[in-house]
């Protein structure tokens, strides 16, 4: 009896396979986002027939091939079901008989990826592939941190999908691949790819670091400027504190010289004292002679 099963169970398979490579269909692609819903579209004309549900079976399956879902004389059939599309998938029965055939997916997963979906519609015993769905399964990465050390700059980022290198770019160039040290693992959770990348940088460099979804068309990019160094700092520090009481010093000096130049330096810099007014000491004394004034 087991052998007798398995046989019609392989015997199922391959049917459905002949149908699959014989059978004209309509391609498509969609993409897919890790965690979320991904609808497998697929629309004909209408199903509707004298006989209508019965003897209208509809399968949806993969090139392995394994079974996603099952439509048989009016009712969702689970029995050949692969366990992993087990409780991922859903059609609207509602639709059936106006021609839409689409499959719900969800979640995606990331074994989803490249994952094609053939629609096999039996009417009458009549046999056609209606559509074929292919599922490029993505998801973005996070804008990438940048952590400074020592002269060397790391660029890490995770969660996106597929693998894809970093892209490290000065003010002038893009560096080269052997440049920088990238590592690259894979989160045995979710699937998703977590990636660090290092290279060697230069005092007042300005660098950027991405990472480019192909699938999404998405980049996320981050920038920094190298700061100087703690000694050349020092040193600048050093120099101002030296030179701006010389400029002070120098600027008083020449407005003691040369008056001509208190008013101009005076407006620029504030450094020479307003004069007196040459009548202030005759004033004063016209006051005490005439202290009734």
């Amino acid at each position: 009896v087991n052998v007798e099963l398995r046989f019609n169970y392989c015997l199922f398979f391959y049917v459905l396979k002949v149908i699959s490579v014989v059978s004209s269909t309509k391609e498509q692609t969609v993409v897919g986002i890790i965690g979320q819903p991904v609808l497998l579209p697929c629309d004909r004309s209408t199903l509707a027939t004298p006989n209508y549900p019965t003897r209208t079976r509809i399968y949806w399956q993969d090139l392995i091939p394994r079974v996603l879902h099952v439509f048989k004389d009016g009712n969702e059939e689970y029995e050949h079901q692969n366990l992993w599309y087990k409780n991922r998938t859903t059609i609207n029965t509602d639709q059936l008989a106006s021609g839409n055939l689409s499959l719900l997916l969800n979640p995606v997963n990331v074994r989803d990826n490249l994952l094609t979906c053939d629609v096999i519609l039996i009417i009458n015993d009549v046999n056609s592939q209606e559509c074929q769905i292919t599922v490029n399964v993505a998801a973005s990465y996070q804008k990438p941190t940048l952590n400074f050390t020592d002269m060397t700059l790391v660029c890490t980022t995770h969660g996106g999908f597929p693998e894809h290198q970093v892209t490290w770019r000065t003010h002038n160039r893009t560096l080269e691949r052997h440049e920088a040290v990238t590592k690259t693992t894979q989160d045995p959770g979710t699937g998703t790819y977590n990636i660090s990348s290092r290279v060697n940088v230069t005092e007042g460099q300005n660098i950027t670091c991405s990472i480019y979804n192909p699938i999404l068309n998405e980049t996320q990019s981050n920038f920094i400027v190298i700061p100087a160094s703690k000694e050349e700092t020092h040193l600048l520090k050093w120099i101002l504190a030296a030179f701006c009481p010389l400029v002070v010093f120098l600027t008083v000096i020449l407005c003691l010289k040369y008056p001509n130049l208190r008013k101009p330096w005076r407006k620029m810099i504030h450094c020479c004292p307003e004069p007196e007014p040459e009548n202030t000491a005759q004033e004063a004394e016209i006051a005490e002679l005439n202290p009734q004034q």
